[in-house]
């Protein structure tokens, strides 16, 4: 939860995590639970589940995309309740799911957004000062407030310098996506790009970043709410893959 010195820890649930612990998930049927930062794409009610499953499912976008650089396979990684409130005691006893107790499971709901709200699975949690905090957070918003007005400015070397190499999005390659852009760019007067509600999440050498952007032009509006995936590059990040949601 936030508060005016960053992230804190506002209340601890005991979970259970995939059966085979060396190492981290590679592969389907492995049994293992993979790290990372993930979003809660959907959820199943008792009625849609079979009884090992308890109460409620919410489902998770695994693999990510920077699962599938690394060629990652396997699906159905849930977070879901239990049929028996004493296997959440074990530490490692599932396929693959982070698993709680139905009633656990039905307190979290209330903090659940779905699309938006991530689970990041790791096997501990590092508190960072508020210094700390900030000079990462701010690292992050100054990168993206650069690939924000090269884009507005049409500055389009500057832009394409802020994406990756192995850059994914929208079914374009990074060349693919730069011919995309100076298209447009030779088609519009004017841009302007608005970000609000902007969220940043860190997951050892990778970010999400997550925010509601407004795009307008002389010939196009729209609305949606982004996600921007972003590998460290020393010092700084490169794009690797985008991804939106309409609004």
């Amino acid at each position: 939860r936030g508060s005016e010195d960053g992230p804190r820890l506002h209340k601890r649930f005991r979970c259970t995590t995939g059966r085979n612990n060396n190492g981290t998930k590679l592969r389907e049927g492995d049994l293992k639970t993979p790290n990372g930062v993930y979003f809660f794409r959907g959820i199943l009610e008792d009625d849609q589940l079979p009884s090992k499953y308890g109460v409620r499912a919410f489902t998770m976008d695994y693999p990510n995309d920077f699962d599938r650089l690394r060629h990652k396979t396997g699906s159905g990684i849930w977070l879901h309740a239990v049929d028996e409130d004493g296997r959440v005691e074990k530490n490692y006893d599932t396929e693959g799911c982070v698993v709680v107790t139905n009633a656990d499971i039905r307190e979290l709901s209330s903090y659940i957004t779905l699309w938006d709200t991530p689970i990041i699975v790791d096997d501990s949690l590092r508190i960072d000062t508020p210094d700390q905090y900030d000079s990462a957070r701010n690292k992050v918003l100054d990168f993206i407030t650069t690939w924000r007005t090269s884009w507005e400015q049409e500055r389009l070397d500057e832009y394409m310098a802020c994406y990756d190499e192995r850059f994914i999005g929208y079914g374009r390659t990074k060349a693919q996506h730069r011919a995309h852009k100076k298209r447009l760019n030779g088609m519009y007067k004017k841009i302007d790009v608005d970000l609000t509600d902007i969220s940043v999440y860190a997951f050892h050498n990778y970010l999400v970043v997550s925010f509601n952007q407004e795009y307008r032009s002389d010939r196009y509006h729209s609305r949606g709410r982004k996600k921007l995936y972003l590998t460290r590059d020393g010092d700084g990040f490169r794009i690797l893959s985008e991804r939106i949601s309409r609004m």
